[in-house]
């Protein structure tokens, strides 16, 4: 597998537009007062001012009878999964486009490749020494796991899927509960018994951020 690419260059655009709007709307103009702090911030930390922390891409693999990181984030500081909003996964899969079990193709049905999020225990913890949930054969640093999408039983083309886990839904409730400093999150591509096969063609994961304003009212 190719190493994965960052790209950071747009939370820095994002921060520094924030950054130019809170001090225009916290001075009085001819038309307007000055706005308060907290209205000021209430208008930043609405989902269209979140910050892309990463957007990470992976090349093509297959993945045979085993699971295989094929995306995997940069560590999350302490502060980041504070702010942490919205993960987008995205792929493009199939299977290996047969089977014998012939009464569940074209559907999700008897499906043995598949996605998954994973939380995975990062260095900052290493002392851990609870159990974790994982597959058969390893994962013993795995923190939690959600699995994210079936690839089509026998399907014969690509598909595109995406999966957003977004503030306020139970599952980023769940990874930002089992988030600790220093851990990384992974898009994992799975494949069970000997026959199957995930075939990736692409794959990315984004995280965006709330934006750190709060500082900046705590300077005044």
């Amino acid at each position: 597998m190719a190493s994965p690419t960052t790209d950071r260059s747009l939370p820095h655009t994002t921060h520094t537009s924030n950054l130019a709007i809170f001090f225009c709307l916290s001075r009085p103009s001819p038309s307007r007062p000055a706005l308060p702090p907290e209205l000021i911030l209430q208008i930043l930390t609405h989902p269209s001012r979140w910050l892309l922390r990463d957007s990470v891409s992976a090349d093509p693999t297959r993945v045979s009878n085993k699971e295989v990181p094929i995306v995997t984030l940069r560590p999350f500081t302490a502060e980041e999964i504070n702010l942490l909003r919205r993960i987008v996964f995205r792929f493009r899969s199939k299977d290996q486009g047969y089977s014998w079990d012939t009464r569940n193709h074209g559907t999700y049905a008897g499906s043995w490749t598949w996605f998954e999020a994973v939380v995975r225990r990062g260095d900052l913890d290493a002392s851990d020494d609870h159990d974790y949930p994982s597959h058969d054969g390893g994962g013993d640093r795995v923190r939690t796991r959600f699995e994210l999408q079936r690839n089509r039983h026998a399907g014969t083309q690509f598909e595109s899927y995406e999966i957003v886990f977004e503030d306020g839904d139970e599952r980023m409730s769940e990874m930002k509960a089992a988030l600790r400093e220093g851990d990384v999150v992974e898009l994992t591509a799975c494949a069970r018994y000997g026959a199957w096969v995930n075939h990736v063609e692409e794959a990315q994961v984004e995280v965006w951020c709330l934006d750190d304003l709060g500082s900046l009212t705590r300077r005044r």
